[in-house]
């Protein structure tokens, strides 16, 4: 009996564990976390960079943003990136033999090329929360004007010629990365690029400046650092 006992109570048991086990995984809550797949990453991007042509106007206007990245995962939180980019936009050609509320003569071309490493680091990890991962990211590079001075510029004196050259800069922003699918990113950035302009150095002839009855003339600016803020989107596929 003791036996016969033992041997329904254990069917019994045995019949009542699958609802059980059913009941139970049906309760599990799925996380809002979800692994990054792959350790890199390229990326196509598109924006707008309004730019600060600094005191004298001598600097690059606001123009559209277009460029390409590449991105590895690091140790932890932190990924590094390189990014290429190019702003088509104007400047200012100033001639200071002119008054000061008159210095422009024209505007000419600017080809804006600018390379750029940082490094980032995620919120989340390598890991997506509600798809979403924001990150912080800091960084430095080079940019250049490839357009030359243009025509406009044989209008001044050689001394009175502004020359972008190539340009060192500093970068910090803020931004996040959206897991479309398993492999593609969408992500926004926001960042804020200074670089340092150089006034030249026929500005600095004192005889040239334009001579207006009580009036006082600035202080020159001989050179100048000037922010760009950076606002694009990429579309980026991981590897």
């Amino acid at each position: 009996m003791k036996i016969r006992s033992t041997f329904c109570a254990a069917a019994a048991l045995a019949t009542a564990v699958p609802p059980l086990a059913g009941e139970l995984q049906a309760q599990q809550i799925p996380s809002s976390y979800r692994f990054i797949e792959g350790r890199q990453e390229v990326s196509i991007l598109s924006g707008y960079m309004p730019l600060d042509a600094g005191t004298l106007e001598l600097g690059p206007k606001t123009g559209p943003l277009f460029g390409a990245r590449y991105a590895i995962e690091a140790v932890g939180p932190f990924f590094f990136e390189g990014l290429i980019s190019y702003v088509p936009t104007e400047r200012e050609v100033i001639d200071p033999r002119r008054a000061e509320d008159d210095r422009s003569i024209g505007r000419t071309d600017v080809h804006l090329v600018m390379v750029d490493a940082s490094m980032d680091f995620s919120l989340t990890g390598r890991r997506t929360w509600n798809r979403v991962s924001p990150h912080l990211f800091v960084g430095g590079g080079l940019a250049v004007d490839l357009a030359g001075d243009g025509e406009i510029s044989g209008e001044l004196l050689s001394e009175d010629v502004f020359e972008f050259g190539t340009a060192f800069t500093a970068n910090a922003g803020v931004g996040f990365r959206m897991s479309l699918a398993r492999k593609l990113m969408l992500r926004a950035d926001a960042a804020l690029k200074l670089w340092k302009l150089n006034t030249p150095g026929g500005f600095d002839d004192p005889t040239k400046r334009p001579v207006v009855p009580g009036v006082e003339p600035k202080a020159l600016v001989r050179e100048e650092w000037v922010a760009g803020q950076g606002l694009s989107l990429s579309l980026g596929w991981r590897f």
